[in-house]
């Protein structure tokens, strides 16, 4: 299958990826023995003189990279790496997409799933978080230094308005890293924070758990963290008053209080993870 996705045209390539895909669901265990064979594609992908069809082989990998970023997490971002800075458009989006999987090993493993909440991880879990957190770390790092090699000075607002080019690619893939629930316990996890704000923190999440039971909100307190963190404008404060929203004007100024509250103490993402009470207290 590899070598028609190396090899053949759109259409072949087309009913190629159908056939992986069927396989996954048929036998996925058979991914996760794969790994001598990625590895092998990987040694020999430069050998594909067709972009489209690098692009194709790339593609292919999603569903191994699924099954085996964990074994061969070097690697694989090394070569993910390696063709975001390709010339050709669709090798980078094929590497873009594919290694998405990176960021769905890492983050599950930086910030594992446990039931019911507050449960203490295992002496696995907790070595495998150490791992993936220096791996995230890394990655980060390895990332912002060729977005700054590839710097263009680009008078636009978002990513998204950026013409095709390498540190496009290597913008959205950072961005993807840099995103969600699991990004910012990550960052939180690498940051020291003062115990006089620590404690205030905690302060204010018992206040927005008090009023999320008397409100009868179906929201949660990491929901509120989530908002605030990736926050784009005053929309977002907005949002979370709504959560209280019960009906009942007598509960009006204690939300908007501690919502506030919340909104200067809780990191922000576009604050480098600190709070604006942080960062005011840093000038």
């Amino acid at each position: 299958m590899f070598h028609i996705l190396a090899t053949g045209n759109k259409i072949e390539i087309k009913e190629t990826k159908k056939q992986i895909e069927k396989l996954w669901r048929t036998d996925h265990k058979i991914f996760s023995k794969a790994g001598d064979l990625i590895l092998k594609i990987i040694k020999n992908f430069d050998i594909i003189t067709d972009a489209g069809n690098k692009a194709a082989v790339i593609s292919g990998m999603s569903l191994f990279y699924l099954a085996l970023a964990e074994e061969h997490f070097e690697e694989f971002k090394n070569f993910i790496i390696k063709n975001l800075q390709q010339p050709d458009g669709r090798v980078r989006e094929a590497a873009r997409k594919t290694g998405d999987w990176l960021f769905v090993s890492l983050t599950g493993r930086s910030d594992p799933f446990v039931y019911p909440e507050g449960t203490p991880l295992s002496a696995e879990k907790i070595m495998n978080q150490v791992v993936a957190q220096k791996r995230y770390a890394d990655l980060l790092n390895e990332l912002e230094s060729l977005i700054d090699k590839y710097e263009d000075n680009y008078d636009v607002e978002y990513v998204e308005d950026m013409k095709p080019s390498i540190e496009k690619s290597l913008q959205l893939f950072f961005g993807r890293f840099t995103s969600g629930r699991a990004y910012r316990r990550f960052l939180e996890s690498q940051m020291s924070v003062p115990n006089d704000l620590a404690i205030k923190r905690k302060e204010i999440e018992e206040e927005l758990i008090e009023l999320l039971k008397l409100t009868k909100s179906h929201a949660d307190v990491e929901s509120i963290k989530d908002i605030i963190f990736d926050e784009q404008g005053n929309d977002d404060m907005q949002e979370i008053i709504m959560m209280f929203d019960d009906g009942d004007p007598n509960n009006l100024s204690n939300v908007l209080e501690t919502v506030s509250d919340a909104w200067n103490y809780f990191p922000h993402k576009a604050l480098g993870g600190l709070s604006p009470a942080e960062k005011l207290s840093k000038r």
